[in-house]
C-alpha cells in the first residue's frame, strides 16, 4: 500500500507534459521537479533522453550545487526511473500505430550508465574527469530501469481509447484547451471526431488542422498527427509505473487530465461508484515554486530551505485517516510565512486522487479550424487487462495521488453513457 512518501516526475516538457516551456525551447520541467522535492520525501525523476539528463545535471552545476545533487541522490532523495525504451506512434504510409521501441542495449539489465553516463552530452558537463566519476559511483545500482515487456497491456489499452471516438475527443482536447491560450488564440474549438474504417485499419479524423496547428506551434513541439496517441500511451505507463512502485504522480498539465480520467475509468471498475476521485482546489498562500524556479527566480538552496520547513506538508500527504483542507491550506501560509516567501503571492493547489469503495478516510474532502482527414492507425486490441489490473490494485490499497489539474465532468458524462 503506498504510505504517499514518494511520487513519480516526469520531467520532459513537450506537447502534452509542459508545453508552454518546451514552446519556449527549455526542454525540462525543473520547477515540476523542485516543487516535487518540497511536497514528497522522495521523487522518481523521469527524463527521456541524454540531453535532458544532461540539462538537468547543468542546473546544479551552474549553481555550484553539483555535491548536493549527488548526496540526494546518494540517500535516494532523488532516484532516476528510466524507461528503457521509447512509447510513440510510428507513421507508415499515413497511419500511425502505436509502439514501445526497444533495442538490443536496452533490454538488457542495468544499462542506464552505459547509454547515459558516457554519453557526450553528459561528458560534456565535467571538465573534470573525476567530477563524472563521482557521479558514475553514486548512481550504481540506484537507477531502476522499466522494460517494454512489462508494459504491452497499457499500450494495447491506449490503443483502445484512441479508437473510441469520445475519448479520442476528450484527448485531443485537453491538449487544445491547454495550447489555444499560449498561442494567444480565441474561439478555442470544441472536438468533434468520427472513425472511419478501412479494413483492419481505423482512421480518426476531426475538425481540427493539425498541420496548421503544428505550423503555429513552431519546430519545438514538433506536434504530429501521432501526438495524442503518444500522450495516452505515456498516460498508461505512468500510471502502471505508479502502480508497481507504489507512489504518487506528481504531472505537468494537460498529462495530469489524461491521468484522471483514467484513474476514474479504473475506479468505476474497481468499486462500481462515482465517488472514485476526491479533489482538492484551493488558493494558498505560497509562492508558484514551479514558476520561479523555471524562470530562474528562486535557486535550489531555496529550495532546500523550503523543504526543510514543509515536512508539515508531506506529514499531511501521509495520513493515513480524513485529511484536513483546511490544514493544508493554513500549513501553506506558515511555511510561506517561516520562509519569507510571502513577497511571491499566492499559488492554485490543485490534487486528486482515489478514495475507493468502502471509504476508510476520504482522500481530501469533497470539492472538489477547418476539416482534415487526422488519421490515427490504431491496430486495436483489447486493453482490459490492463484496466482490470490496475482496478484489483485499487482494490488492494493502491490510492494514489496526483498533483495537477482535472475536472472529472467530462470523462463522467462519457462513463455514465
Amino acid at each position: 500500500m503506498a504510505d504517499h512518501s514518494k511520487a513519480l516526475v516526469p520531467i520532459e516538457s513537450w506537447c502534452y507534459n509542459s508545453p508552454e516551456l518546451l514552446h519556449q525551447g527549455i526542454p525540462i520541467d525543473l520547477g515540476l521537479m523542485a516543487e516535487a522535492l518540497i511536497y514528497y520525501d522522495q521523487i522518481l525523476l523521469n527524463v527521456s533522453n541524454q540531453p535532458q539528463f544532461a540539462a538537468f545535471l547543468s542546473w546544479f552545476i551552474k549553481q555550484d550545487k553539483y555535491p548536493d545533487l549527488l548526496s540526494l541522490f546518494e540517500e535516494e532523495t532523488i532516484i532516476i526511473y528510466d524507461y528503457s525504451f521509447a512509447t510513440g506512434a510510428v507513421e507508415k504510409e499515413g497511419i500511425y500505430a502505436l509502439l514501445n521501441i526497444q533495442d538490443e542495449i536496452e533490454k538488457e539489465e542495468n544499462t542506464f550508465e552505459r547509454r547515459y553516463l558516457y554519453h557526450k552530452d553528459i561528458e560534456a558537463c565535467f571538465p573534470k574527469r573525476r567530477d563524472r566519476q563521482k557521479l558514475y559511483k553514486v548512481l550504481s545500482g540506484k537507477v531502476i530501469e522499466a522494460k517494454a515487456a512489462d508494459f504491452g497491456p497499457a499500450i494495447k489499452n491506449a490503443k483502445g481509447d484512441y479508437h473510441d471516438v469520445k475519448l479520442s475527443c476528450l484527448l485531443i482536447q485537453s491538449f487544445i484547451d491547454e495550447i489555444y491560450p499560449l498561442l494567444s488564440l480565441r474561439d478555442t474549438p470544441r472536438i468533434k471526431a468520427k472513425i472511419v474504417e478501412n479494413g483492419n485499419i481505423s482512421r480518426t479524423t476531426c475538425n481540427v488542422d493539425f498541420i496548421k496547428l503544428a505550423r503555429l506551434l513552431g519546430s519545438h513541439l514538433n506536434f504530429h498527427l501521432g501526438t495524442p496517441l503518444t500522450a495516452i500511451g505515456h498516460c498508461n505507463r505512468l500510471l502502471w509505473t505508479s502502480n508497481v512502485q507504489n507512489c504518487d504522480l506528481y504531472l505537468g498539465k494537460p498529462m495530469s487530465n489524461l491521468a484522471g480520467n483514467k484513474l476514474y475509468e479504473v475506479g468505476l471498475k474497481a468499486v462500481k461508484s462515482k465517488e472514485i476521485i476526491q479533489s482538492l482546489r484551493a488558493q494558498v498562500e505560497f509562492p508558484d515554486i514551479r514558476s520561479l524556479i523555471n524562470a530562474g527566480k528562486l535557486t535550489f538552496d531555496d529550495i532546500l530551505r523550503i523543504r526543510k520547513k514543509a515536512k508539515r506538508f508531506r506529514v499531511w500527504l501521509q495520513q493515513e485517516g480524513e485529511r484536513d483542507r483546511h490544514a493544508i491550506i493554513a500549513y501553506h501560509y506558515e511555511v510561506a510565512k517561516e520562509a519569507g516567501l510571502t513577497k511571491f503571492g499566492r499559488k492554485s493547489l490543485s490534487l486528486f486522487g482515489i478514495i475507493g469503495a468502502p471509504v476508510a478516510g476520504t482522500l481530501i474532502g469533497k470539492e472538489i479550424s477547418g476539416d482534415i482527414g487526422s488519421s490515427i492507425g490504431t491496430l486495436v486490441g483489447s486493453g482490459s487487462a490492463y484496466l482490470l489490473n490496475l482496478a484489483s490494485k485499487i482494490g488492494a490499497g493502491w490510492k494514489p495521488i496526483v498533483f495537477g489539474n482535472w475536472l472529472k465532468d467530462s470523462i463522467e458524462k462519457i462513463i455514465k453513457k
